[in-house]
């Protein structure tokens, strides 16, 4: 392998490691004890608790899916670019992810943005979007400035990918800013979910790169941002680049931002008095182990792919790096039944305080109805001790069955005065 063609599998490899670095710190949540001590000092002050960011969770059975769904999807792009040809397919692709990007660009740019400012020392001024119906409030967005700033450069960057002739330049940063947007929403649940998912997604992959041309044909055909390219030397046609698809990158990351909020998890169940965040620092020795395992393992693909000249499916070697990895380093330390363990499923814990005060009143009369029977030589003391309190609103209010006149009137006066 000459320096120039190194050169083409090291930018490709440094465009694959970006979207996950970045994708893994956009997926950290912070831990469950300080949003709990968080929501406790809310509720006695009477504030509002923050809002906690949306997130798309896969268990092990969803992991079992995505082979299926993923066979069909590349099984009809296969059909219709053999009966019907690629123009119009890729016309519709490329409109979709033009206005997917807008989004990826937008979330991505202003993550990077609000980073470095927080590195640098520097508090992005924070702004409220808010809507309203008479006093109730229906919809509330923060928005920082960054973010602000971006929203028209993320639809100009998106909007010209097509008129522009689909530079590969510009593919290549819609697909790692989708890449890096989609591993901040989806999560997975748990490292068993992560070690199904690879095992059943290498399956997949070996099939249809070895027994079938479909993957092979759908990846070259499609010209769209489901993939990253990196130009071969001496050479500008797309026929001569070097390129991996989108699922090689999401896949692994997945497993890797897993790792990352591991790491958080553990640092934070080690410190239950401090006020951990995701602003904290810790430690990331699991995180490291899966980059470098991603690393190892793209590095194995690139060799076998040069060494048989054939396109070669990247989670045969990807799956078991990522997986093995952290298993190892969780053996050499003696965490392998914490991290086996380990699940981002939270179940809600009853709590007293959030019992309503109709819930109560309610409670409080039943016990004072449900009583065992007395002698009738002590039914009048039971039944002065035993009466039922029951609040203002679970009296029915029967008042307008009585037809009062004036002397009805007067004569409930004259009692209330002689009371």
């Amino acid at each position: 392998m000459d320096l120039t063609l190194l050169r083409t599998y090291l930018i490709l490899g440094g465009q694959a490691l970006i979207p996950i670095i970045i994708g893994s710190f956009q997926s950290l949540k912070t831990p469950e004890t300080t949003l709990a001590r968080r929501r406790k000092t809310a509720k006695s002050l009477g504030e509002e608790p923050e809002d906690e960011p949306f997130d798309e969770v896969l268990s092990w059975a969803d992991s079992l899916l995505f082979p299926v769904l993923g066979s069909g999807a590349l099984l009809s792009l296969y059909l219709i670019i053999r009966y019907f040809g690629t123009e119009w397919l890729n016309m519709a692709l490329g409109i979709y992810f033009s206005l997917a990007g807008m989004w990826a660009v937008h979330s991505t740019f202003s993550s990077i943005t609000e980073y470095t400012f927080r590195i640098l020392g520097h508090k992005s001024q924070i702004y409220h979007i808010r809507v309203s119906a008479g006093l109730k409030q229906i919809f509330h967005l923060p928005i920082s400035g960054p973010s602000l700033l971006f929203i028209p450069i993320s639809i100009i960057l998106s909007a010209l990918y097509i008129p522009l002739g689909r530079p590969y330049w510009l593919s290549n940063i819609l697909a790692l800013c989708l890449s890096s947007s989609t591993l901040a929403v989806l999560k997975l649940d748990s490292f068993l979910t992560a070690f199904v998912l690879l095992g059943v997604l290498l399956l997949y992959d070996i099939f249809w790169v070895f027994a079938t041309p479909v993957m092979v044909t759908v990846a070259k055909s499609i010209d769209a941002p489901i993939k990253i390219l990196s130009p071969r030397p001496s050479s500008s046609s797309s026929a001569e680049f070097a390129m991996l698809g989108l699922g090689d990158i999401v896949v692994p990351g997945l497993v890797i931002a897993l790792c990352l909020r591991y790491d958080l998890n553990r640092y934070a169940s080690s410190r239950p008095t401090e006020d951990v965040d995701v602003r904290s620092r810790f430690g990331k020795s699991y995180f490291y182990m899966g980059v470098g395992s991603y690393v190892v393992g793209l590095a194995i693909t690139i060799w076998v792919m040069q060494m048989s000249g054939k396109a070669q499916p990247a989670l045969l070697y990807l799956s078991p790096a990522c997986s093995l990895g952290p298993i190892f380093l969780s053996l050499i330390r003696g965490e392998f039944k914490t991290l086996w363990s380990y699940t981002e499923i939270t179940e809600p814990k009853p709590d007293d305080d959030n019992i309503d005060s109709t819930s109560k009143t309610i409670e409080s009369s039943k016990s004072n109805v449900d009583v065992p029977e007395q002698s009738k030589g002590e039914t009048t003391e039971t039944e002065t001790l035993t009466t039922p309190i029951v609040s203002k609103e679970e009296v029915e209010d029967d008042s307008w069955m009585e037809v009062s006149t004036p002397d009805t009137r007067s004569k409930k006066k004259s009692k209330g005065k002689k009371k």
